[in-house]
């Protein structure tokens, strides 16, 4: 998978924000191929987070990030025995705004943010 599947390069965080709308949109809780289509989705998004969490040198951001992880396993496992579809869109609408408001927070910080480089460069 290339640096861009995984929320890197050009479309950067946003990219995550449009794929959990996009997960929203499509979830119809009807059939167990959507279901399994749904956590294999999020199991990627998980990867990512955790590749965040890891990446990101600032402490707070590096504890946000893990939390928006632990969410994503905990919405996989929702997922996998709830039936009501509801939840599951609350649930999905929940993680959404907390990345969102995460990646916000996160511009800037990492290995490959604009902050990092400016201490490379000063340094």
């Amino acid at each position: 998978m290339d640096h861009i599947a995984r929320g890197h390069g050009k479309r950067g965080f946003f990219f995550s924000v449009v794929r959990i709308r996009k997960l929203r949109a499509e979830f119809d809780g009807k059939t167990q191929a959507v279901r399994g289509a749904l956590i294999a989705d999020l199991e990627e998004l998980h990867l990512w987070a955790l590749e965040r969490a890891r990446a990101v040198e600032n402490e707070k951001l590096k504890i946000q990030w893990s939390q928006v992880v632990a969410y994503i396993a905990k919405t996989i496992n929702i997922i996998s025995r709830e039936y009501d579809s509801n939840k599951i869109l609350d649930r999905l609408e929940l993680l959404e705004a907390k990345v969102s408001e995460l990646r916000e927070k996160d511009k800037g910080f990492g290995k490959r943010g604009r902050k990092a480089r400016r201490k490379k460069r000063a340094a």
